[in-house]
């Protein structure tokens, strides 16, 4: 099949779903699909997988809603109580999103606590589980690393106090808000233990952005403890908010950072993305439908 990635978003957001779209990419194009990317366009010769849609205007999903080309959205954002992230304000959900997601031909789902939702509104959705690919083994780690931790993410109140409980202690780490992907990877590079907080706590899922691309590079992760049906955080280390800052001393100081993201790269690695993908596209399409949708993008 021919695939075309939009991503209609913010620059900002954008690299912090870098990884999210290359894992799609390279899974596709590992099955031997051909894919491109794109900014806020839809390609008429192609199968769009559409991220983001919900940046845009009212009447511009809605219009999305109206094109007549083979389209499923990839939702990336919490659905509850007919909202997307708790916040009216965020889209308009029940009059234009929720419609945008149900004219697509299906719905690719990253966050597997909203597939209740998504049966409620009798949407076809499926879980996009993120898996790992050799070619998002893209950091190179420093021998002599000199931050405790680093965490990247959109900063909230609960986080920036994380943050600075774990300097008070005396740990030295970077937080970025948002940032290129560049910088940040060379931060990654530079620190012995990674950070997944919960943002606030209304959001109760784990946060696969992090935790995976984090996973597929070899980093020590220590992360709070969240939903996880998809069962991401067994190559984490998880505890209490109280009790990051001892658990970070611990392998940052202690020195079994190495091995313990070593440990988790080799768990991670049990779950190629090429398998997810198979299995999504089998659920998606099924072998009429691929064969069916293959021929008309050709």
């Amino acid at each position: 099949m021919k695939f075309c990635i939009s991503y209609f978003g913010p620059e900002p957001i954008f690299h912090l779903r870098r990884d999210f779209i290359l894992a799609m990419q390279y899974g596709l194009e590992s099955l031997g699909h051909d894919v491109v990317l794109t900014g806020r366009e839809i390609d008429l010769t192609r199968f769009n997988l559409v991220v983001g849609a919900y940046f845009l205007a009212r009447e511009d999903l809605l219009r999305l809603s109206q094109i007549k080309v083979g389209l499923a959205h990839v939702n990336t954002e919490v659905i509850s109580q007919d909202m997307l992230n708790f916040s009216p304000a965020k889209t308009d959900f029940l009059g234009a999103y929720l419609p945008a997601l149900r004219a697509g031909h299906c719905i690719w789902e990253a966050v597997v606590d909203n597939l209740p939702e998504h049966e409620r509104y009798g949407n076809r959705a499926h879980f996009l589980r993120w898996g790992w690919h050799p070619k998002l083994e893209d950091i190179t780690h420093r021998i002599d690393k000199d931050l405790d931790f680093y965490f990247f993410g959109l900063m909230s109140d609960r986080r920036r106090a994380v943050v600075g409980a774990l300097q008070q202690r005396g740990l030295v780490g970077i937080a970025d808000h948002t940032c290129p992907y560049f910088l940040r990877n060379d931060r990654i590079s530079r620190a012995r233990v990674h950070l997944n907080i919960v943002q606030d706590e209304k959001y109760s899922h784990v946060n696969a952005f992090r935790i995976c691309y984090l996973a597929n590079n070899r980093c020590a992760i220590v992360s709070e403890s969240e939903s996880d049906p998809a069962n991401y955080l067994e190559v984490a280390r998880v505890v209490r908010k109280d009790d990051i800052a001892d658990a970070v001393l611990e392998l940052s100081r202690g020195g079994g950072w190495k091995d313990f993201g070593e440990d988790a790269y080799e768990r991670f690695r049990r779950t190629p993305m090429t398998r997810c993908l198979e299995e999504l596209l089998d659920h998606s399409f099924g072998a009429e439908s691929g064969r069916a949708l293959a021929g008309a993008a050709r």
